[in-house]
């Protein structure tokens, strides 16, 4: 997965670097150049599938092959340790409450993802400088 600048003058980066910078050097966003649909077989069975699971897989398209599928599976894991119920709004909608994480708020789901990526590339980048 690419990412592009939404201001345009940046180049484009790939998720590492787009982690690590944060934001583009033009001041702009990182955004994916696609949004990758999610497999039907995961939408229809959903109920069968671990937060953890559901997380994977959703997240995979837009890490590519910038962290390992085991430690992206343990990045999620510990990402989304906490429960994240859905709640019935009305007959036909229904919202995910993501407040229920260690500071009661729904950046605890982004911030931890994020955080948890960059540590991983800190300590891959120890390592090569070993």
């Amino acid at each position: 997965m690419k990412y592009y600048s939404t201001n345009k003058q940046s180049p484009i980066v790939d998720f590492k670097e787009a982690t690590i910078k944060g934001q583009a050097p033009d001041k702009g966003l990182y955004f994916p150049e696609v949004i990758p649909q999610v497999d039907k077989e995961l939408i229809n069975r959903i109920e069968n599938y671990s937060n953890e699971e559901i997380t994977f897989r959703v997240i995979k398209p837009y890490v590519g092959n910038a962290i390992t599928d085991e430690t992206l599976f343990q990045i999620v894991s510990e990402t989304v340790n906490f429960p994240i119920p859905l709640v019935k709004v009305n007959e036909k909608i229904s919202s995910l409450e993501l407040f229920h994480g260690p500071t009661l708020a729904f950046k605890d789901i982004g911030a931890r993802f994020m955080s948890r990526c960059l540590g991983h590339f800190v300590k891959m980048k120890m390592i090569q400088e070993k």
